[in-house]
């Protein structure tokens, strides 16, 4: 029992990638997010940028829904942190564009659930804002067991919200593009305690980052830098076209990614290193993503996979 509560302790209130402001509502959200060091904060090609900035919902031309799954932390046997998500995008021309996402955190002690409503604007497809509403619920069980202390469970629900924009600069060279990106998460900052105490407030969360994209080779190459609290983490990605081919006339596509990051503070800089790939059949996408945490060496890694789908 010690040994769990450890290793949950650590997992998700030290380790940048899931610790991030507090809450676990942080936890990377898609495999493509994972590789690409733990943030879409500067791309527009995914609808899971609703959870990473809302400013990028905004370039996408039709419709595009996700679901991911994640399998946090094998190396625990005796608790299965489980993690799910959707998001979803709908062009509505000229009126901008409308995103949905949902996500969930499950194991034994702790749920989170989160719903996440966005719109975006596109300004002469050179630059993008957007913001969201998010709707964030917290429950734990009563405690349970021979020597636990009698006690109510705890609940709670509140409201929060999101803001980012993006810009693009077209053929910096002939065929290559650079994309900015900058978001402002829980710019109220909510306490997820049920009394409303201070302690139990999100962190404001500042993030920025680049993007440099390559048509002519078909590489992106992408670093963030996010600022919450105390906490300091730069993550870093690279995604590479591997394989362009047709299968029964359908276009195929393979893409390689790796990426990582970690923590800057000196009281934390844990990190982690990441790798998956992305294959995608007439606009049917399945990535995959494997993340490993360089400070827990007795916990395994993570698996991530999600679905992508653009009509």
């Amino acid at each position: 029992m010690k040994q769990r509560l450890l290793y949950l302790c650590v997992a998700f209130f030290i380790l940048p990638t899931c610790g991030i402001a507090g809450g676990f509502s942080k936890l990377p959200v898609s495999a493509r997010a994972v590789t690409l060091g733990g943030s879409l904060v500067s791309f527009s090609d995914d609808p899971n940028v609703v959870f990473y900035n809302p400013a990028g919902i905004a370039a996408l031309k039709t419709l595009s829904i996700s679901t991911s799954y994640t399998q946090l932390f094998t190396g625990i046997s005796d608790d299965r942190l489980s993690y799910i998500s959707g998001s979803a995008v709908a062009n509505l021309g000229l009126v901008g564009n409308l995103g949905v996402g949902i996500r969930s955190f499950s194991s034994n002690f702790w749920k989170e659930n989160e719903i996440v409503g966005s719109y975006a604007q596109s300004l002469f497809d050179l630059f993008f804002i957007g913001g969201s509403v998010k709707l964030m619920q917290w429950s734990t069980p009563a405690p349970s067991g021979r020597l636990a202390v009698p006690e109510e469970g705890l609940s709670n629900v509140t409201l929060s919200f999101d803001a980012g924009a993006q810009a693009q600069l077209n053929n910096i060279v002939p065929d290559n593009d650079i994309r900015f990106g900058v978001f402002v998460g829980d710019i109220t900052q909510p306490s997820i305690a049920k009394n409303g105490a201070p302690e139990g407030k999100l962190n404001l969360r500042l993030s920025t980052g680049i993007a440099y994209i390559s048509r002519v080779y078909n590489y992106a190459v992408t670093a963030h830098y996010t600022v919450a609290g105390t906490m300091r983490r730069l993550g870093v990605g690279l995604e590479i076209l591997a394989l362009e081919t047709s299968v029964l006339e359908q276009p195929v596509h393979l893409v390689v990614r790796a990426g990582g990051g970690g923590g800057l503070q000196a009281t934390a800089k844990q990190g982690d290193l990441n790798g998956g790939l992305g294959l995608t059949i007439a606009g049917l996408s399945f990535d995959y993503a494997f993340a490993y945490q360089t400070e827990l060496s007795y916990v395994s890694g993570t698996h991530h996979l999600t679905l992508r789908y653009s009509f």
